[in-house]
């Protein structure tokens, strides 16, 4: 039964550990986008209408990232 439990433990630790690598990987992936956003709006390539049509965002959403200046 220790065997068991061990083995368990270390694919909890495992699972945790990819958890970890994709969530950081999903909030850098965010920030690029985020990033992206705002310059296309900037640069006037984009109207938020669009950006909103293509995410599925809200508008306030969107102008919050637009806004921002992360």
């Amino acid at each position: 039964m220790w065997n068991t439990v061990r083995m368990a433990q270390a694919d909890l630790v495992a699972a945790l550990r990819a958890h970890k690598a994709a969530t950081n990987q999903l909030q850098k992936t965010r920030t690029e986008l985020e990033e992206a956003i705002r310059q296309g709006v900037a640069d006037k390539e984009w109207k938020i209408v669009d950006v909103v049509e293509l995410t599925g965002w809200s508008r306030e959403t969107v102008r919050k990232i637009v806004q921002s200046k992360d």
